[in-house]
């Protein structure tokens, strides 16, 4: 049977990976973009990747009964009788994590996917929560009420609903003001840096990594639930912060304390549940894998 992946959120950093990682794989792969999207142009460079145009916000109940996926060249034909996975990875407001009204405007949005990927009779659903699940900002309650209700919405069918509690992902096309990108930009140009405490937990996954876990999690039966998506390298952001100096062979000064800490709760990854799913499994290194970003 077909292996097709569907990906809201494709023009983010992980769903352009993901894209590419699956095509390697010989997956048959769309992209949901809205069609006004500004960042259309980030796909171009992705062979193989088929987009799909569709604003939820938009799309009524009604609508769903009529939709259909219309190309001239046919490849609706690619999506039905597949082995469908569908990755929302789509979220509005990002940066605008304490907003309650803006963030569960998202859940609306994200049940209107659910229900897409149920009309597909998609097979799993994988869903990309977050860390700040553990806090009290109203970016994490709504995630986690998004994946509490998809749940409850799934009970009495066969699809198989993933939630990913995603804790720190790094690497070379990760946003351009991120910490890392930050950090490794300053090095490069022999720039001191300013940071808060760093003075709490944290914890790194390569990017390479994280696509190679959502492989596993599509081609695996896995059963629903929530899974911890991090490494193995739990530790202070301090450290973190320090060894990505020695990695680069920079003398800047990391100027600790410089800025406040954020507000949310650090949480720490519990990754038992997850390497029981996948299975053994090699994570990248943070020195090898800051050398690459």
């Amino acid at each position: 049977m077909r292996k097709v992946a569907i990906i809201t959120g494709v023009t983010s950093f992980l769903g352009r990976s993901i894209a590419k990682y699956l095509l390697s794989k010989g997956f048959i792969v769309f992209g949901i973009v809205r069609p006004d999207s500004e960042k259309k142009d980030r796909l171009s460079s992705i062979t193989g990747l088929k987009t799909i145009e569709i604003d939820f916000d938009k799309l009524s109940s009604i609508d769903f009964d009529n939709f259909k996926i219309d190309y001239k060249s046919n490849e609706s034909k690619y999506i039905y009788k597949s082995d469908i996975t569908f990755l929302h990875f789509g979220w509005g407001s990002t940066l605008d994590r304490d907003n309650f009204m803006k963030q569960m405007l998202n859940v609306d949005y994200s049940m209107k996917v659910l229900e897409f990927a149920k009309r597909l009779s998609a097979k799993r659903f994988i869903f990309a929560g977050s860390q700040a699940e553990y806090s009290k900002s109203a970016y994490g309650l709504a995630k986690k009420r998004f994946a509490d209700v998809a749940i409850k919405n799934l009970k009495d069918t066969d699809m198989k609903f993933i939630h990913y509690r995603i804790f720190s992902i790094y690497g070379k096309e990760d946003r351009e003001n991120s910490l890392i990108k930050e950090l490794v930009r300053c090095c490069k140009e022999d720039r001191d840096i300013d940071l808060s405490s760093c003075n709490y937990k944290w914890n790194f996954l390569y990017i390479d990594d994280f696509v190679k876990i959502t492989y596993q999690f599509m081609t695996k039966d896995i059963e629903t639930g929530t899974y911890d998506i991090a490494s193995d390298d739990t530790r202070l952001l301090k450290d973190y912060c320090i060894e990505a100096k020695s990695a680069l062979s920079s003398d800047i000064m990391l100027n600790f304390g410089k800025k406040e800490d954020s507000k949310e709760t650090f949480a720490v990854p519990h990754i038992d549940k997850m390497i029981d799913a996948i299975g053994k499994f090699r994570f990248t290194d943070f020195r090898d894998g800051i050398k690459l970003v």
